[in-house]
């Protein structure tokens, strides 16, 4: 019921910031709104919010902030090559962001790829994201991953890491039920 509730607010959220884009034509309402409707759980939304000629963007920022969300849009859509090439533009137009970078650490620990994606967020802490936002999103991450094994591999690999850090890992280090 909460989650259902939580949804629907998203959406009307993504909603508003659509509508204030046609009203205002104030393009920062793009990523917003593309953020919101990842939230609400659709990323097509977003990524049809998202579909535009970035020539037309003067603003840097802008551009890697609609590139990131998208990016993110195909990440829940598991089209990982396509988050991917977006995580790179944003780099090209916002090095100095650590959305970005946050976004390819993500995307190398959605692949099984745990020492590159820690490569991409020591960058991104590097260019100030918070270690905390860091490790939600490794949480995030192998919380959401189907595989069971590759989540025992995941959280393996956290706690050979640092075991106090990634105390949280714990939980998932339940051996996968063999069948037959």
């Amino acid at each position: 019921m909460v989650v259902k509730l939580l949804l629907r607010i998203y959406r009307l959220e993504a909603e508003f910031y659509e509508q204030e884009l046609g009203r205002t034509g104030h393009k920062w309402n793009i990523p917003t709104a593309s953020s919101f409707w990842r939230k609400a759980n659709e990323p097509e939304r977003a990524l049809k919010l998202t579909n535009i000629d970035l020539n037309r963007v003067n603003d840097n920022n802008l551009k890697s902030a609609i590139l990131v969300t998208r990016g993110a849009a195909f990440r829940d859509s598991d089209k990982l090559n396509d988050s991917e090439n977006c995580a790179k533009k944003a780099m090209e137009h916002q090095p100095d962001s650590h959305q970005p970078y946050t976004l390819m650490g993500a995307i190398c620990y959605d692949r099984y790829d745990y020492e590159q994606g820690d490569y991409w967020f020591e960058q991104a802490i590097q260019r100030g994201a918070e270690t905390e936002d860091i490790d939600a999103e490794r949480k995030r991450v192998i919380r959401s991953t189907k595989n069971e094994e590759k989540r025992h591999e995941a959280a393996e690999y956290l706690l050979k890491k640092d075991s106090v850090r990634y105390a949280w890992a714990k939980a998932y280090l339940k051996k996968p039920n063999n069948k037959g």
